[in-house]
């Protein structure tokens, strides 16, 4: 070992209530220029990439300008949802 002190590792709390996913989709039907996807198939579709990891996430916003991604952040963020862009799919090895 090289001794050197690392920190401990990020442990993720959950903090606050689960997110209300029928009302975040209802809000950023409403808000979000471009196609809102909180339906199984989507959901499956985008939890994984060209890596070894699976993430299913709460829903799927394709924003068609970027007034519409922003206006999609600031609906997940007033819902608590978290928010993870995604680019092509194919993992670090891209």
């Amino acid at each position: 070992m090289s001794g050197l002190d690392l920190p401990d590792p990020v442990v993720r709390h959950d903090v606050g209530p689960p997110v209300d996913t029928e009302a975040l989709a209802a809000a950023l039907t409403e808000r979000v220029d471009g196609e809102v996807r909180f339906d199984a198939g989507s959901r499956a579709a985008y939890s994984t990439d060209a890596s070894n990891f699976r993430q299913t996430p709460i829903g799927v916003v394709v924003p068609r300008t970027v007034d519409a991604a922003v206006e999609a952040v600031a609906v997940a963020r007033e819902h608590g949802a978290p928010v993870l862009s995604r680019g092509g799919g194919t993992s670090l090895a891209g």
